[in-house]
């Protein structure tokens, strides 16, 4: 009995440890994404700046700036949940990022992966009607109105101008479905 009690023990003392590295790293991967965004905000022009129309047509494909050795393509916002994140190239995963998978904001179906627990923590908060926007780093920026929530496996089965995803436990991806304002 005294054995099973230890082994009870030491099993939550590490499921605790390892919960707070996961945190640790969460929190590490947030700061490092803040920090970059911060040298977007003085390179890349209006970032961050509601001008509520979308800016005109950028690149396709769209450029990137190299900032801590990651290519950052823009940034994306969705002020309702307090979300601004920088936005890596498709084929970057990097934790505390937002990240192209395939389209593009000029030619449409624009989708964009994250983590459930750090960058698109909360996007499962945003309602239909809410604006979301993405800013290249030229600084033309794509305005999108949240239209739906809807689990995913297939991405073909999705038609919609912008979709924020991560994956979820069961092999299917939560999106937040966006539609381009005129």
């Amino acid at each position: 009995m005294k054995i099973a009690k230890k082994v009870l023990a030491l099993l939550i003392i590490a499921a605790l440890a390892f919960g707070g590295y996961t945190w640790l790293q969460i929190q590490q991967s947030m700061k490092h994404s803040s920090e970059v965004l911060e040298v977007m905000k003085t390179l890349v022009p209006n970032l961050g700046v509601d001008t509520g129309i979308s800016t005109g047509q950028g690149r396709d494909p769209l450029a990137a700036l190299s900032i801590d050795e990651i290519d950052i393509v823009g940034c994306i916002e969705a002020p309702s949940i307090d979300l601004m994140a920088p936005v890596t190239a498709e084929g970057y995963e990097e934790e505390g990022f937002a990240t192209i998978v395939s389209g593009s904001p000029v030619k449409g179906n624009l989708r964009l992966t994250g983590g459930r627990k750090d960058v698109f923590r909360k996007i499962a908060k945003a309602r239909p009607g809410d604006t979301v926007a993405f800013t290249d780093i030229d600084g033309v920026r794509y305005n999108y109105t949240v239209t739906t929530q809807f689990h995913l496996k297939d991405w073909d089965e999705a038609d919609q101008d912008l979709m924020l995803c991560y994956p979820t436990d069961d092999n299917t991806q939560f999106v937040l479905g966006c539609k381009r304002e005129q």
